[in-house]
């Protein structure tokens, strides 16, 4: 008994120790991190410096310590305005039907179009926010990561608001909870496994579109081309240098923060967010062993702030309801609402408005010269993109039902495909480049492989998610009834997996266009190997801002007509035929 006191009481104090450790070094490194952001635009180093000595004074391990707690913090400060902006437009969505015709289909497009699309049109108004200060390059990393997540968070929530079991919405109102009380006691409670599921998922594209953002460079005025410090610098000045232990370092140094941060955070929130389940939901099956939970649960937590937690609990949810109706604000909205249909009017107004100004602006920015042949390398780089996506789902859709359908093989195998699938396509750069000096071969056959890594964990990720979003009843009955080979994938698993295969496949085109960019252009060191096509020609023309917005525009433009005319149909098709 003694013993078992013992361990008791050391569990209590090592748990006690990581609490105090993990936020004390949390907020240090984001601290310190904002420090490094707040300083003038002359204090980042520049390309030519770093050609000048050949990055050595840059690829040390001291600056690539600094550039992974750097590129961390980027990471939770995009998480956290993606969170933010989920419960802002997917409360509205699920809330008021107008706000839902606007919103979904632009988070719908806005899902598929590549990261590119993004960083060609927003950069400039970024460093027009902070300028002269290293913060307008910061924010535009930071945006990437907040398109590779945002999207997915939202959508969770919305349809965790619109599926909230009536019984439940029944016993808070008998409870006398007013809107705000039954969000945040119920509703929230409810969609939290289904929104932490979705922000585990989206780490691995949000881990690559933050690399990719800090491998682009910047232009400023005075011909200077500016490195924003992180892994994904780190990793692009290796690559142009032929420093291949240095590659290594980095990848390296980047599966350790993405491992970290798992272990530290996410599995300890899956574990922690376990009883918030409801029935047969996404998490049913997730595996929820965490050891760092386990002994922070017996933490000592000081009555300080046990009490301030009480205290602010308690504002949070009877406090701010007060303060909103001596506001006035649900009068407002009431009001508003009479007039819906003239605010559906004004609505599409603005979007004519706005897409004339944008069309008379166009016609003025983009590079016309080279249309004709443009829509030649279109034809030729939409090919490789559809192979390329054809491929990951032939490949990964089986994998990841024989990962989802047993939980040990999903507890092994889950953690190192969000490893796998947060390095970005230009790490496989070195491995491609010798291959082709040994083999010297002139075949293009690199291009369809480096797309893939960046279309094939959305695939695997969303298929997992499907797989154990099927109720358990449904799979008694699939095993009742010995259904196997094909009736079993034709009869149950693909209309029970179709919502989820639409979905990966829309996430998957925009990051599709993207690891084509990087894969018809490689570069290692002084070697250079391109293919004909429309990657290849926005990578050349990264200076060329006209150039490179055509090209741009032009994804964009395919990827619209394809959400709009293919895979928002095929959507609703799923949701109103294959659903439970």
């Amino acid at each position: 008994m003694t013993s078992l006191k013992r361990g008791i009481k050391v569990r209590s104090v090592v748990g006690t120790m990581m609490w105090l450790g993990l936020s004390i070094g949390i907020l240090l490194m984001i601290g310190w991190c904002i420090a490094k952001m707040n300083l003038p635009l002359s204090r980042l180093p520049t390309q030519g410096y770093l050609d000048t000595t050949g990055g050595k004074d840059y690829l040390t391990m001291s600056h690539l310590v600094a550039a992974a707690l750097r590129t961390t913090t980027r990471l939770f400060i995009g998480m956290g305005y993606s969170i933010l902006f989920s419960l802002i437009f997917g409360i509205l969505a699920a809330r008021y039907r107008s706000a839902r015709y606007v919103i979904l289909p632009i988070v719908n497009l806005l899902e598929s179009v590549p990261l590119l699309g993004f960083l060609t049109f927003t950069t400039a108004w970024f460093m027009g926010l902070f300028p002269n200060n290293v913060l307008g390059v910061e924010a535009v990393a930071i945006f990437g990561v907040f398109t590779a997540q945002a999207w997915n968070i939202m959508l969770a929530l919305y349809q965790s608001l619109r599926v909230t079991p009536e019984d439940l919405m029944t016993v808070a109102k008998q409870f006398g909870c007013n809107s705000w009380q039954r969000f945040w006691r119920l509703e929230f409670l409810y969609a939290t496994p289904s929104i932490l599921w979705n922000i585990v998922i989206s780490q691995s594209a949000a881990w690559f579109a933050l690399v990719a953002c800090e491998q682009a460079t910047i232009v400023v005025p005075k011909n200077e081309t500016l490195v924003l410090p992180g892994i994904g610098s780190y990793i692009q000045i290796a690559l142009d240098t032929a420093n291949f232990g240095a590659v290594i370092n980095a990848v390296i140094a980047l599966v350790i923060c993405v491992l970290l941060v798992n272990v530290f955070i996410f599995q300890p929130l899956i574990k922690g967010t376990a009883h918030y389940k409801y029935g047969t939901s996404t998490d049913s099956q997730l595996p929820q062993q965490s050891q760092v939970y386990d002994l922070m649960v017996m933490a000592k937590v000081p009555l300080l702030v046990k009490r301030l937690h009480r205290h602010i609990r308690y504002w949070w949810l009877y406090g701010a309801p007060k303060q909103w109706q001596k506001l006035g604000f649900s009068r407002i909205i009431r009001i508003l609402k009479k007039y819906t249909v003239y605010w559906r009017i004004a609505w599409w107004l603005v979007i004519a408005v706005g897409l004339y100004r944008l069309g008379v602006l166009l016609i003025k920015y983009l590079d016309w010269i080279n249309l004709s042949v443009l829509f030649k390398w279109t034809f030729l780089t939409t090919s490789r993109v559809l192979i390329a996506v054809l491929l990951s789902a032939l490949i990964f859709i089986p994998l990841a039902v024989w990962v989802a359908s047993n939980a040990r093989r999903l507890k092994l195998i889950q953690p190192v495909g969000q490893v796998l699938g947060s390095i970005p396509a230009d790490i496989y750069i070195p491995i491609v480049a010798l291959m082709i000096t040994l083999t010297g071969t002139t075949q293009h056959w690199w291009v369809i492989p480096l797309i893939m890594t960046g279309t094939q964990w959305y695939f695997f990720f969303n298929i997992i998610a499907g797989y154990l979003a099927i109720p358990s009843d449904i799979k008694d009955v699939v095993n009742i009834f010995h259904l196997s080979g094909w009736r079993w994938w034709t009869h149950f698993l693909i209309p029970s997996l179709f919502p989820s295969f639409i979905t990966a496949i829309i996430n998957a085109a925009g990051a599709a266009w993207n690891a084509d960019i990087a894969a018809e252009l490689i570069s290692w060191g002084t070697h250079q190997y391109a293919v004909t096509g429309l990657g290849a020609y926005i990578a050349q023309n990264i200076n060329n801002k006209p150039a490179e917005a055509t090209g741009v525009l032009i994804i964009c433009v395919i990827v619209g007509l394809c959400v709009v005319l293919i895979w928002q149909p095929l959507y609703r098709f799923a949701e109103r035929r294959f659903h439970y």
